[in-house]
């Protein structure tokens, strides 16, 4: 999907701005999610109010927001879970998949892990691209809400 969108990016401490950044393009394991709901975590409002959270420190420019749901529009060439029109629930946490603490399931302690709105650009913004495998398709009775 070709286009901009409009992005909510941390500026500075205590400072937030509008910017617009094209849209994501999904790589072969990845989908494009048009995002109807994203959350503000404590982790967010700690970012956004010192710039920091113990060694955790962000560096504005940045995008926060990690707790999303939205609509799946586009999917990678390899994505076979996951479909456009799907309602899903981004994992706030990316692994690799491949390193040993993955491999034998403790994927949340990943040699590779990125968090979303701490580690990596986050959610704030108009679509995300997300590894399917971190995508979780919700029933229609689910919320956008309830699913962020």
């Amino acid at each position: 999907m070709d286009g901009m969108m409009k992005v909510a990016i941390m500026t500075d401490i205590g400072k937030m701005d509008y910017v617009e950044r094209p849209i994501p393009v999904p790589k072969d394991d990845e989908v494009l999610v048009k995002l109807e709901y994203v959350g503000i975590c404590g982790s967010d409002m700690h970012y956004y109010e010192s710039g920091a959270i113990g060694d955790f420190v962000v560096k504005p420019p940045f995008v926060l927001g990690h707790e999303c749901c939205g609509i799946v529009e586009e999917v990678g060439a390899a994505v076979k879970d996951v479909k456009v029109g799907d309602k899903v629930a981004i994992e706030t946490h990316i692994y690799c998949g491949e390193c040993y603490q993955c491999r034998t399931g403790d994927a949340h302690n990943c040699q590779h892990l990125k968090i979303y709105g701490i580690s990596c650009d986050g959610c704030f913004a108009e679509y995300a691209t997300a590894p399917a495998n971190c995508c979780f398709v919700l029933p229609e009775a689910v919320s956008y809400e309830q699913g962020a």
